[in-house]
């Protein structure tokens, strides 16, 4: 993972990605995540697996832009997530401070 991580940056820096402003990779972001869901209304795998690797080559280079580490980012989400308690609600993990009980 870390060389394909490379590899990306290396070339984002070719193409002057890196020097661009972070938020044009948002607005391409919410693109690739449209994709994403298209492909996985029409349940067309080929292109759900496009589209994630899309989104993880956008999320690659808005890190590289804001000085970031994508592993890092990921690895902070994990140590915030793997102690989280809650439940599933219609099939979605809720986070137990989210809950409401009323």
């Amino acid at each position: 993972m870390d060389n394909l991580i490379k590899q990306i940056e290396a070339w984002s820096v070719t193409r002057h990605l890196d020097e661009q402003p972070s938020k044009n990779q948002l607005l391409k972001l919410v693109e690739e995540v449209g994709e994403l869901v298209a492909a996985h209304n029409k349940q067309r795998k080929a292109e759900v697996i496009d589209s994630v690797g899309d989104i993880l080559v956008v999320l690659t280079i808005y890190c590289q832009q804001r000085g970031l580490s994508i592993e890092d980012c990921l690895e902070t989400a994990y140590e915030e997530i793997s102690g989280r308690k809650g439940r599933l609600v219609d099939g979605v993990f809720v986070k137990e401070a989210d809950l409401n009980d009323d």
